[in-house]
């Protein structure tokens, strides 16, 4: 079987870029050190922000609603899970069970996420897939940054500048650059892998 992390919101925050995006960081219950942010739009900060403060409002929101069906069709939501990242895009899939029959919905993570909360159902991933993800979290008092891979690049930055860039990003908790830099270099090893 799989090992798999259990994920918590660590952050929620503004993005950098505009007003309409934000930044959902998550984080694993068993290591707090594995960590990464996703990309979120307003709506979706907003619905899960209402429910990590208990705001109730007054008339369902979408995300409410898709609770108050499944618990009249005698559905549960068993989970929510991260399935995989490709070309900057995260996937996820809902788990729901009813009659002894395990259902899995296509959905984005934003979503999945703002459905956990107000189900009470657990946000999973595989451990191979949060490795891939993760910023790790830096130590700055007396502690150097080892680089991430140790290759070089032949254009543009090489590993070790890309990595000095990602631990200013951190450093300064801007998780949006965080993660551009972290796909860049993945997108860079990957790269020299081939060649």
């Amino acid at each position: 079987m799989e090992n798999i992390h259990h994920l918590i919101i660590a952050n929620l925050l503004p993005s950098s870029v505009g007003s309409s995006s934000f930044i959902l960081l998550l984080e694993s219950k068993e290591n707090s050190n594995l960590k990464f942010p996703i990309v979120i739009g307003y709506n979706e900060a907003q619905a899960i922000t209402i429910e990590m403060e208990n705001i109730k409002p007054s008339r369902p929101l979408t995300h409410d609603l898709f609770i108050h069906m499944l618990d009249e069709l005698a559905m549960k939501i068993d989970s929510i899970t991260i399935t995989k990242f490709v070309d900057g895009i995260f996937y996820a899939i809902i788990t729901i069970t009813t009659h002894n029959k395990i259902i899995e919905i296509d959905s984005r993570p934003s979503d999945a996420v703002a459905i956990s909360l107000r189900s009470n159902s657990p946000i999973k991933i595989s451990s191979d897939l949060l490795e891939t993800l993760s910023i790790h979290e830096i130590q700055v008092n007396n502690e150097t940054i080892p680089p991430l891979v140790d290759k070089s690049s032949k254009t543009g930055l090489n590993f070790d500048d890309l990595n000095k860039l990602l631990a200013d990003a951190l450093v300064q908790e801007n998780y949006e650059l965080a993660a551009k830099l972290r796909d860049d270099i993945s997108r860079l090893k990957n790269t020299n892998e081939i060649k």
